[in-house]
């Protein structure tokens, strides 16, 4: 069916058709209408930076790397030519006081290192940039500040959840978040 015939098919015909707009990002009119007006040009200027600049894949994980994300993480920079930021974040050890909670914290430190490492040389076999960061923090909380510090992350991968990996052994989907579509 051409264009104009899916045009003429539609004349006469009463359809409920509902469009909606999805909000690229909030500029702050709150703070704006409040008089603050450094708080809507920090939100203008953040949007314009992220627009202007090369992206980046911010890659989560939890101190082990899971294969498919890596893989997935490594094509996409090759495909996009973009670097790759390595965030290990967990808050596990503040569950601990003591000298429980630093065994904690340096256990998942050593283990993040190690996976990082052999991550980097991956990575820069293929010519891909990676830096790497661990934090002992929330984990939401921690990629909405680095998103926020670094207007070049566009792009954040996540291990599957445990529950979608069981369900789906052969196709497990990496969760990719756009952050120019969406915020966290």
């Amino acid at each position: 069916m051409s264009f104009f015939d899916w045009l003429k098919s539609g004349k006469g015909e009463s359809k409920n058709v509902n469009v909606v707009k999805l909000k690229e990002e909030s500029i702050g009119h709150g703070a704006m209408a409040a008089g603050s007006l450094t708080a809507g040009a920090e939100s203008l200027a953040q949007m314009v930076d992220r627009k202007n600049m090369p992206a980046k894949i911010l890659m989560v994980q939890d101190g082990i790397y899971s294969q498919q994300v890596t893989d997935y993480a490594l094509k996409m920079a090759q495909r996009l030519d973009c670097e790759i930021i390595g965030l290990d974040v967990t808050e596990r050890p503040l569950k601990f006081s003591g000298d429980r909670r630093q065994y904690e914290i340096q256990r998942f430190q050593e283990r993040a290192e190690k996976s990082a490492e052999l991550f980097a040389n991956q990575a820069s076999s293929l010519g891909i940039i990676y830096r790497h960061m661990t934090e002992i923090e929330d984990e939401e909380k921690v990629i909405f500040e680095l998103s926020k510090q670094d207007a070049g992350i566009r792009y954040v991968l996540t291990k599957p959840d445990q529950a979608v990996l069981e369900a789906n052994e052969e196709r497990v989907q990496v969760p990719v978040f756009d952050l120019n579509c969406s915020r966290l």
